[in-house]
C-alpha cells in the first residue's frame, strides 16, 4: 500500500472511535449476499476508497457509464451502501439493500432475491464487475519486466504484464488480485539439459486472481497419501489444515504424452501451479463438495505465513491476518443460510452478522465450531 494512501486511511478510521454495527436487513434469501457485503464494508483498503470522497466523481462517472449510460451500474450504489454501513448517526440499526439488490438483479439474473444462492458466486460477480466499472490505463512495463524471476520467463512476464494490466487497474485489482504461475517441463529436455550441466526451456504461463478455491476432497486425498500411518492414526477428526491446502494447490503432476515444441515429440512432462505474487487481500474460498459428504473440517488459523508458496516475495515473510469469514448451515436440502463474521477495524473485534442482527463474539475459532467449517476466509497482508 502507498505511504499517502496509508496515510488517507488512518485518518479516516481514527474518526470512529467504536464501530458501527449495522446489519443487513434479510429481503428475500439474501442471506449469501448480506454476509459478502458485511465482509467486504469491513476491508480496510476498500472503505478508505469509497468513502474517501476524492474519489466519489471517479466512482460516479466510470468506463460503463461513458461507454453505456443506460447500463446498470454497481459502483455507485456499493458507495452509498459503504455510507449506510459507516454512518455514525444510524449505528447499531439495521438497513434493507433494496437499492443494491435490484441492481445486482439487473446485472446477473442468477442472483436474485427469493432464489437460493453461493456466497462465493456473488463474491466473484461483485468483485470483477467493480473492477470492469473502475479499471483504468496505467504502465506496468517496468514492474513486469523486473518480477520476471529468470531469463526464461522475462518475454513472457513482459507480454504478459503489458496485455492484462495495461488497462485493468482499479482499487480492486491493486488489492484483491494476485498472479498464478503455471510451468509445463518436459522430462525428456529437462534429463537432457540436466546431463549437460545446462538450463531446460519451460513453458510459462500467468493467470490472475481474485480468490482461491481449494477442493477440500481432493486435499484430503492428497495429504492421506503423504502422511505416515502414524499420522493418519492421530489425525482421525477427518480435518485439514490450510497448509495442506496449499501444499496440494501447488503440487506437481505429470501429465503423459504431450507434445514438446523443443523435442518435436510427446513425451511425459511435469505440470505446476503456484502463487507468483500474492494479493493485499486474500480469499481463500473452502469447497466442502457437495453437501459436504465427505464431513471434512478445516483448521484455520488467524495468523496465516505463506512464504514458501509465494515465488516473488515483495517482503521477507508474506504473513495474513484473518478479518473475515463466511460460514453457512443447511437448514435442510434446498436452503442453506450464510452468516458473516468480522473483526472490525476500530476496535479489532469479531462481530458476528447474522442479517439483521449483529452480536459480539468472544473467540472466532470456537464460534465456527458450530458449522462444519468456514465457508470462505478473507486475509489482509500485513
Amino acid at each position: 500500500m502507498e505511504k499517502k494512501e496509508k496515510e488517507i486511511q488512518e485518518n479516516i478510521l481514527k474518526s470512529y472511535e467504536e464501530p458501527t454495527l449495522i446489519g443487513l436487513n434479510n429481503i428475500g434469501a439474501s442471506c449469501y449476499i448480506n454476509s459478502i457485503l458485511q465482509c467486504l464494508s469491513q476491508t480496510p483498503p476498500l472503505v478508505n476508497y469509497f468513502l474517501n470522497d476524492s474519489n466519489k466523481g471517479e466512482i460516479m462517472n466510470n468506463n460503463i457509464n461513458k461507454e453505456n449510460e443506460n447500463k446498470p451500474q454497481i459502483s455507485p450504489v456499493f458507495l452509498k451502501l459503504i455510507k449506510i454501513l459507516w454512518d455514525k448517526n444510524k449505528k447499531g440499526s439495521s438497513f434493507s439493500p433494496y437499492d443494491i439488490m435490484e441492481t445486482i438483479e439487473k446485472l446477473n439474473p442468477y442472483l436474485k432475491r427469493g432464489s437460493v444462492g453461493r456466497s462465493r458466486d456473488f463474491f466473484m460477480f461483485i468483485i470483477e464487475q467493480i473492477h470492469k466499472e473502475l479499471k483504468k490505463s496505467t504502465n506496468f512495463q517496468s514492474q513486469a519486466f523486473n518480477l520476471a524471476y529468470n531469463e526464461y520467463d522475462r518475454n513472457s512476464a513482459f507480454e504478459f504484464f503489458n496485455k492484462d494490466f495495461q488497462k485493468e487497474c482499479s482499487i480492486i485489482s491493486d488489492n484483491f488480485y494476485g498472479i498464478n504461475l503455471t510451468t509445463n517441463i518436459c522430462n525428456n529436455c529437462k534429463k537432457i539439459y540436466e546431463s549437460q550441466g545446462e538450463n531446460y526451456p519451460i513453458a510459462y504461463s500467468y493467470g490472475i486472481f481474485h480468490c482461491i478455491i481449494f477442493p477440500l476432497p481432493k486435499v484430503k486425498s492428497f495429504r492421506n497419501n503423504y502422511r505416515s500411518n502414524l499420522d493418519n492414526q492421530i489425525n482421525q477428526n477427518n480435518s485439514v489444515t490450510l497448509n495442506d491446502c496449499f501444499c496440494y494447490y501447488q503440487k506437481t503432476e505429470i501429465l503423459t504424452e504431450i507434445f514438446c515444441n523443443n523435442c518435436k515429440q510427446l513425451y511425459d512432462s511435469e505440470y505446476a501451479s503456484r502463487i507468483y505474487s500474492s494479493p493485499n487481500i486474500l480469499i481463500l474460498i473452502l469447497d466442502k463438495g457437495k453437501n459436504n459428504e465427505y464431513k471434512i473440517r478445516v483448521e484455520f488459523t488467524e495468523t496465516l505465513d505463506i512464504t514458501q508458496f509465494v515465488i516473488v516475495k515483495d517482503r521477507p515473510q508474506i504473513i495474513y491476518n484473518l478479518y473475515g469469514v463466511i460460514a453457512y448451515a443447511e437448514q435442510n436440502d434446498s436452503n442453506t443460510h450464510y452468516i458473516g463474521f468480522c473483526k472490525s477495524p476500530i476496535n479489532n473485534k469479531w462481530y458476528k452478522y447474522n442479517d439483521s442482527i449483529v452480536s459480539p463474539v468472544e473467540d472466532i475459532q470456537k464460534e465456527i465450531i458450530n458449522f462444519d467449517t468456514p465457508n470462505i476466509l478473507f486475509y489482509h497482508k500485513i
